[in-house]
């Protein structure tokens, strides 16, 4: 018994569906394995900062810089979960993860201005970075920003506005 080429291409298309959402899922597990590791490490690091006496400012950076590194690692799973469902994929989470991820630079930047001194190359390359990160955050807002504007329905040109008529 012979099989038809659209037989074939279904029996290829579930095959392939089904490796691809096997993909996911390991890649969703390897993530969250990720950030069990990354929350493991941070309360070791957390300790050992504040056993080695260190100041506040650089235990806040610590934690701060952690939690946005397991918030882009939560929204990658989030977004594999979303591919999964929808076998769809959308550019806004991603847009999302590197808000995330140009805050979390930003701050760590911010942070470490303070041990630079006043004047240098080394302070200006700092500073050039900060502004290029800056760009970077507005770029990716304005991004989202149309992303979702793009997704609203149109209106169509010849219905007419209407306005609110008084009582």
């Amino acid at each position: 018994m012979m099989t038809t080429p659209d037989a074939d291409s279904t029996v290829t298309h579930q095959l392939l569906h089904v490796l691809e959402t096997a993909i996911y899922i390991t890649v969703g597990v390897f993530l969250t394995v990720a950030a069990g590791f990354l929350l493991v490490g941070t309360v070791n690091d957390l300790r050992d900062a504040i056993s080695n006496g260190s100041n506040a400012v650089d235990i806040g950076v610590l934690v701060l810089d952690r939690i946005l590194l397991m918030l882009i690692v939560a929204e990658l799973v989030y977004t594999l979960g979303l591919v999964i469902h929808t076998h769809e994929l959308s550019a806004e989470p991603f847009l999302f993860i590197g808000l995330i991820a140009v805050v979390r630079r930003t701050l760590i930047v911010t942070a470490s201005i303070e041990s630079f001194p006043a004047a240098g190359r080394g302070l200006t390359n700092l500073l050039l970075q900060l502004g290029a990160l800056s760009l970077l955050a507005v770029a990716l807002s304005l991004a989202v920003f149309l992303v979702r504007r793009s997704n609203q329905e149109p209106r169509p040109a010849d219905e007419p506005r209407t306005r609110a008529q008084p009582a």
